[in-house]
């Protein structure tokens, strides 16, 4: 019985306990090493030169002239900086809106915008920019609109805002070739060196102005071309243009430092976040939605007798042309404004989607085909208001909005029912035919 027990033993592998480290059972992260700061060679030219535009920036309030000319640097530099980007069909479609916007005032036009023409000029500018680049959130207009409007005019400028100082420092320091280049402390002293001689010059020109006449009248013209007279409005040009110059270079130069691949995720991260808002039941939505169609027919109801008068002049008792003309145009496009509102909150929120559901499809339609009865309706009033008091320019602001919001519901109702996406449609259309209005 011994020798069986004593084989056993010995036929067992023995195996030695492993040998833990002192830090066993800590969990490492890996934290990669900040990489030095570069700067390519168009970023480094373009640093230097974009204090050309950003002065004519500020001249451009006074003349429309140096506006003109500053869009033609902005484009040009645009352009160079993304040069290798590949370029959309659509970043051609923004850049002639943004080029006949800018062009419209030096040409005689813009009779229909006034002042707003530089408004939607910086916004077609910063869109165009993000388009050309290629870090659009979703790869193309669309729905991600807000989200892109807020990283070209807000969150890329103010993220590379000191990207130009940056580079500029970085050039200073790297004017040698890789083996040979300075190190910044060594410029920053070599610039405090001649500062300080400089003053010490200056100086000791000043006194010995005192000890002879001749020398004198030599000194006051050297010392006037060491401290030259800036006219005040200059000088304050100037400086205004600095901080407006890095807005510029960050929105240029930093928008192409952004990763196309993070810009993608945090659009698909949005995206995750409207679905998981998928929560509400369709009966709730089902009686929203009752309620409105109700309410409107409600109102097309009570003006079933006038409801298009404006075509054939046959107005409300009590009301002259002017009071039925102006009474409610605005409110009927601000309804469709809601309405607009209360379909995207449907279609976010319903806890699957629409077209899944006969009935909230068929109530999504009713409530489109009413706004475009309101478009309709208030397209009658401003009829009415041209034939009775005559066209002005001002007047097509009104009727760009009806066509607009039109084509809003037109679009909708595709994408409803055809189940694609039809924003980009809309937001091309939006943006060409306001442009267009600048030449008038």
């Amino acid at each position: 019985m011994e020798k069986p027990e004593r084989d056993a033993e010995q036929s067992t592998p023995q195996y030695s306990a492993p040998i833990l480290p002192e830090n066993a059972g800590e969990a490492y992260v890996a934290i990669p090493e900040p990489q030095p700061f570069t700067a390519t060679l168009r970023e480094r030219l373009l640093a230097l030169l974009i204090y050309i535009p950003a002065y004519l920036y500020c001249c451009s309030w006074n003349t429309g002239y140096a506006f003109l000319i500053f869009c033609a640097f902005f484009i040009a530099m645009t352009e160079w900086r993304h040069w290798e980007e590949k370029r959309s069909l659509e970043s051609w479609v923004w850049l002639g809106c943004l080029a006949v916007t800018v062009l419209s005032a030096p040409l005689g036009r813009n009779r229909v915008w006034g002042d707003l023409r530089l408004l939607f000029a910086h916004g077609f500018a910063i869109y165009w920019v993000l388009c050309r680049s290629g870090r659009l959130s979703g790869g193309e207009s669309g729905h991600l609109l807000p989200l892109d409007a807020l990283n070209g005019a807000v969150i890329f400028p103010a993220k590379h805002f000191f990207l130009r100082i940056r580079t500029v420092f970085y050039t200073l320091t790297h004017l040698r070739s890789a083996d040979q280049k300075r190190q910044p402390v060594v410029v920053f002293a070599v610039v405090l060196a001649l500062a300080a001689a400089l003053s010490l010059l200056v100086l000791a020109v000043q006194e010995l102005s005192g000890a002879d006449a001749v020398f004198q009248d030599g000194a006051k013209r050297f010392l006037a071309l060491l401290t030259p007279q800036i006219d005040e409005l200059v000088l304050w040009r100037f400086l205004l243009s600095l901080p407006i110059g890095a807005y510029l270079f960050g929105l240029v130069a930093g928008t192409g430092r952004e990763s196309i691949e993070a810009l993608r995720g945090r659009g698909e991260a949005v995206e995750s976040c409207l679905r998981s808002l998928r929560k509400v039941p369709f009966g709730v939505w089902i009686a929203v939605m009752a309620v409105f169609s109700a309410v409107y027919l409600a109102f097309f109801g009570l003006q079933a007798s006038y409801l298009f008068g404006a075509f054939t002049r046959t107005l409300p008792e009590g009301y002259t042309v002017a009071e039925y003309a102006r009474q409610g145009f605005f409110s009927l496009c601000r309804v469709m404004a809601v309405n607009f509102a209360l379909l995207w909150l449907v279609t976010r929120s319903c806890a699957q989607p629409v077209r899944e559901k006969r009935s909230v499809l068929l109530l999504c339609t009713g409530i489109l085909a009413e706004s475009l009865l309101f478009a309709v309706i208030a397209a009658s009033k401003l009829y009415l208001y041209i034939s009775s008091f005559g066209f002005t320019p001002l007047r097509l602001q009104s009727a760009w909005l009806i066509v607009v919001l039109f084509a809003g519901c037109a679009c909708a109702l595709y994408a409803l029912w055809g189940g694609k996406k039809a924003m980009k449609g809309w937001m091309l259309f939006a943006g060409v035919t306001l442009a267009l209005l600048h030449l008038y």
